[in-house]
């Protein structure tokens, strides 16, 4: 009967399906294949549900999340309204999952072991970055082989191994797990500002991405925990189209200063830039077009300089770099939005967040046998919804909730470790359709 019907009128059919529904009409025949992997097609799909998105009001996008438990240590906020990810929302075996990379990505293998050998637990897998729907990661914190892949359609690509340190070389330096990392992919399609025009990225050689890695600024203890500061220092880059990493003398004309990685806010990623915590600004970096210098935005007038890395978080919502930080020592939470063309803040929200109970603690997650793990009794931000501007996900000891801060609301989503050196908690955008991978170089798995 379906293949009665024009192509016209079939790509206005599928293209009102949740893309994973689409895609299993693939197998259905070769004209629906060739239908369904044509740019005309994808472009309408894409289109669609854009409109839909846009129309959906505040209350119907809070709806549609949910805290995806990829394993103890990784945790995925997902934003899924059900008239694009249907599938994903409902249907438990959809599940996102990073098990397909191997082994190390099993959620049983970032389990605690045995109490005798906690001393040396660090190999747990890391998600190293996500951008336009493409996760980047590596089998334990200090694996020089990074993994490209899409959660979707569980495909991936082996990156080239960072070379080793050479002998004689500072090896704490050059320590994959003493570096900031970041991850950015071009988007696979554009939606113009009058949302009636859609434009997909059909490059024969596929889409571009690029790893950047800045090695740990050397320096004494006392200068990581002040934060060391420098107007020049080295940028590791691999570019997919050379299949290359290249080591660039990087400029900041008012310098820049960092300390450990580990207790920095993960970097973001959004209008083809990387946005990197420091310790007394936020560094911003264009890989694609700009890879000598760099610049940096101060933090907000009225934040807590000194508790910003630690319970602060940089993030995106409604297409807008926003960060957001808690006070010494208090439940008093502060959100702000960047105006990038003045380079300055806007504060939108100033709100205390009700005091947590007992709950918030739970036994089978505490430390090392039992005992509090670092971050105990602190709040801290840990994302922003994408599409609500009001609404702000925290952490407190074991418990991750999230907030209304205009409505005064707060709801538990779930529970996770509270030690911020291993948990991750991404909150996650997924694409309106899938991003393919790059097919330049590399090995698919």
């Amino acid at each position: 009967m379906m293949e009665n019907l024009s192509d016209d009128l079939l790509i206005e059919i599928y293209s009102r399906l949740p893309y994973k529904t689409t895609l299993r009409c693939k197998s259905i025949s070769k004209r629906f294949f060739n239908l369904i992997s044509n740019h005309i097609f994808i472009e309408r799909s894409i289109l669609h549900h854009h409109k839909l998105l846009l129309r959906m009001n505040h209350h119907e996008c809070q709806k549609e999340w949910r805290l995806c438990s990829l394993s103890r240590r990784k945790k995925l906020v997902l934003f899924l309204p059900h008239n694009i990810h249907g599938d994903l929302s409902f249907n438990p075996q959809n599940h996102l999952s990073l098990s397909f990379l191997g082994p190390k990505f099993d959620s049983k293998s970032d389990e605690p072991p045995p109490t005798r050998l906690r001393n040396r637990y660090n190999k747990y897998s890391k998600i190293v970055g996500f951008s336009n729907g493409l996760f980047l990661c590596r089998k334990s914190p200090h694996e020089r082989l990074y993994f490209v892949c899409n959660p979707l359609t569980k495909k991936s690509l082996k990156v080239v191994p960072i070379a080793p340190p050479l002998r004689g070389q500072n090896l704490l330096k050059n320590s994959l797990g003493h570096a900031l990392e970041g991850f950015l992919c071009e988007p696979y399609y554009n939606i113009e500002g009058n949302i009636d025009l859609v434009s997909v990225n059909n490059s024969v050689q596929g889409l571009r991405f690029r790893i950047v890695r800045i090695p740990l600024f050397e320096g004494t203890v006392c200068e990581f925990l002040r934060g060391i500061k420098k107007s020049e220092f080295e940028v590791v880059i691999f570019s997919s189209e050379t299949g290359q990493w290249t080591t660039k003398l990087v400029s900041c004309r008012n310098g820049s200063s960092f300390t450990r990685p580990t207790i920095l806010s993960d970097p973001v990623a959004h209008g083809g830039k990387l946005y990197f915590m420091g310790k007394e600004n936020i560094l911003v970096y264009d890989p694609f077009c700009n890879e000598n210098e760099c610049n940096i935005i101060e933090f907000p007038g009225g934040s807590d300089r000194r508790n910003i890395c630690y319970t602060g978080h940089v993030g995106v919502s409604c297409g807008k770099i926003r960060l957001s930080c808690f006070s010494s020592f208090s439940s008093l939470v502060k959100v702000w939005e960047l105006n990038e063309e003045k380079n300055g803040w806007c504060l939108l929200h100033e709100v205390c967040v009700p005091a947590q109970d007992e709950s918030s603690v739970r036994d089978e997650l505490r430390g090392r046998e039992g005992v509090y793990e670092v971050g105990y009794g602190v709040f801290r931000v840990r994302g922003f919804h994408p599409y609500h501007g009001d609404v702000v996900l925290f952490q407190f000891n074991h418990r991750i909730f999230y907030g209304n801060l205009k409505t005064k609301e707060f709801q538990t989503i779930g529970y996770g470790t509270q030690d911020y050196y291993s948990l991750q908690i991404i909150s996650l955008d997924l694409p309106l359709w899938p991003t393919p991978l790059p097919s330049t170089f590399g090995k698919f798995v």
